[in-house]
């Protein structure tokens, strides 16, 4: 997360600074902190079987949360660099881009009520804040890359690509 949205935004606007942007990052981070509650410590891992049972029961949150949080969070990291790096040789058109990101919508809402939900399945208090609080971050990296998307699309994508969306990069 974060790897060209905001290298883009500190280089090409002035949005906020990089001072700003660690100030608001680390207060997130302390205000999921103070907001989360002690985990539970009496929680036992339901095993489920096959793909469907073990989506449904991170739904539930009944699974651990690393099985909630690890394999999409690993999974939307290198979709969302893979998108940006065929935009960056000038091989995707802003709409590809977009597409792949609206695809990734419902996947993130199921991801993010899993985590915040199978948060209170482990030991440590530290690891259930820090998995909401990526989950917040990753909003915040879609709603960037929204507003690079349409106010700066010229840093990232290679105009002469959009003949059919011509005022994208106007």
């Amino acid at each position: 997360m974060f790897i060209k949205t905001l290298p883009i935004i500190f280089t090409y606007s002035q949005l906020f600074s990089q001072l700003e942007a660690s100030i608001f990052l680390t207060t997130l981070f302390l205000l999921v902190y103070c907001y989360t509650p002690s985990v539970k410590s009496s929680w036992r891992d339901s095993s489920a079987n096959g793909w469907y049972q073990k989506l449904y029961s991170a739904w539930l949150g009944k699974s651990s949360l690393w099985r909630a949080f690890w394999p999409f969070f690993v999974l939307v990291n290198v979709v969302l660099y893979y998108i940006d790096y065929r935009a960056m040789t000038e091989t995707y058109t802003i709409a590809s881009w977009k597409t792949v990101h609206g695809m990734l919508v419902l996947p993130i809402v199921w991801w993010i009520r899993s985590v915040w939900l199978c948060s209170q399945n482990t030991r440590y208090k530290l690891f259930s804040v820090a998995a909401r609080t990526l989950t917040l971050y990753l909003l915040l990296e879609f709603i960037l890359r929204f507003y690079i998307s349409t106010q700066m699309p010229q840093t990232l994508f290679d105009c002469r690509l959009l003949i059919l969306e011509y005022g994208d990069c106007v």
